[in-house]
């Protein structure tokens, strides 16, 4: 039995996530990065967490030989900034401005939450790879925010669960 991309993505796409930036400079110092739903905690001790970017993404490079990356976790009132980076090419980090972070991992300005990785390991995960990055620093959220969520093809604020 073969199960179509179509129905995959349908399937999962139904089931909702939070949505996360993950970001590198290149080797050029520019600053690259995607939007992701596959975002995880892996391990806590020591704290991990795993990313899954696309081989043929524009970011994979330098997201996958960085010394360090940064995952933002956004805030419910940044799907703009989520569509932004949805994109492929250099229209992704026009007018963004990232700034340097702890241990001179990109910084997007206002995101929910902020943690920064040291690359771990690097799995093989067919047409994506399977980023695990251990955490060397973060920036908790605010309790009071609403972290932005995906699913079914939209974002929006996740609405308060207490």
């Amino acid at each position: 039995m073969s199960v179509s991309i179509e129905a995959f993505k349908t399937t999962l796409g139904g089931f909702p996530s939070g949505v996360t930036i993950v970001t590198a400079w290149d080797a050029q110092g520019a600053l690259k990065g995607m939007t992701a739903s596959a975002f995880c905690s892996v391990s806590l001790d020591p704290p991990l967490v795993l990313v899954c970017p696309a081989k043929q993404a524009d970011c994979y490079k330098a997201l996958t030989e960085a010394s360090v990356f940064s995952i933002h976790l956004l805030g419910g009132d940044q799907a703009g900034l989520a569509w932004q980076f949805s994109k492929s090419g250099a229209e992704k980090t026009q007018g963004v401005e990232a700034s340097q972070g702890p241990e001179g991992a990109p910084r997007l300005p206002g995101t929910f939450a902020y943690l920064v990785c040291r690359p771990y390991a690097l799995y093989d995960g067919g047409d994506h790879g399977i980023l695990v990055g251990e955490v060397i620093h973060l920036d908790p959220p605010n309790p009071a925010e609403a972290p932005l969520a995906y699913c079914r093809g939209q974002l929006g604020p996740l609405p308060s669960l207490v």
